[in-house]
């Protein structure tokens, strides 16, 4: 037999030691198939799943096509299914998650969620009430949006549980004005909760100090030009039902 030249058994050993080329038909990133055509573009996670994961037992006509008819527990196919400790939501995956990783949520469409706002809004499974918050009840959308919960887009008085003062005291909520008579702070004596700037009546149980200290002509009604000239205090001869 006779001796191969150097470059003839650089080629064999080359022909040796080369990968077979393999149609990789089993992997969607590597397949020429236009996936596009199935009317189910690939996407996110999707574009580096083996084919097989979706098309089980190699049938490929007939694959259901939405989110929760994969990700579910017991299916065909094996894809993460929805936790034990998810949200009480519909199956409609795609209504929060996107298809590139199933977390973080890309964002939360509030119309898939079941049950009361505080199901979920109790500081565990999402943001919750402040440790600042006014007393109130957990009816979060009386008072809440659930585009931005931050926003405080009116308030349900009927849901606080404590009095006025409590919150409307200059800090968490709009209080007495500088120029506000002196009163007690029992607000809904005198105010509403549907308007808090027009007294829509006023108790002067709650009032502080002597009559003419409001009755001057100018927080409140005084004594007209004719009256009677005296000294005495308003209720020595008036009452508070009837000036």
């Amino acid at each position: 037999m006779s001796r191969l030249t150097p470059v003839v058994a650089l080629t064999l050993m080359a022909l040796v030691f080369v990968a077979p080329i393999v149609s990789h038909a089993q992997s969607a990133i590597r397949s020429d198939f236009d996936h596009d055509s199935t009317g189910f573009r690939l996407e996110g996670a999707h574009l580096v799943t083996g084919c097989g994961d979706c098309h089980s037992k190699g049938i490929f006509e007939g694959t259901l096509r939405e989110c929760e008819d994969c990700h579910t527990t017991g299916g065909t196919v094996t894809a993460t299914p929805k936790p034990a400790r998810h949200l009480l939501t519909s199956e409609r995956c795609e209504s929060c998650h996107a298809p590139r990783s199933f977390i973080p949520v890309a964002r939360m469409d509030h119309a898939e969620a079941f049950g009361d706002c505080v199901s979920c809004h109790n500081n565990q499974a999402a943001p919750g009430k402040p440790v600042d918050h006014p007393p109130t009840g957990n009816n979060c959308d009386a008072c809440h949006l659930t585009s931005t919960f931050e926003a405080v887009v009116r308030f349900d008085h009927t849901g606080i549980t404590n009095n006025c003062v409590s919150c409307h005291n200059g800090t968490t909520a709009r209080g007495k004005t500088p120029d506000h008579l002196p009163t007690s702070n029992v607000c809904e004596d005198c105010h509403r909760t549907d308007t808090f700037s027009i007294v829509s009546f006023f108790d002067h149980t709650q009032a502080i100090g002597t009559c003419s200290s409001c009755h001057n002509g100018v927080l409140a009604t005084g004594k007209d030009p004719d009256h009677i000239p005296t000294t005495a205090e308003c209720d020595a001869c008036h009452n508070t039902t009837a000036f």
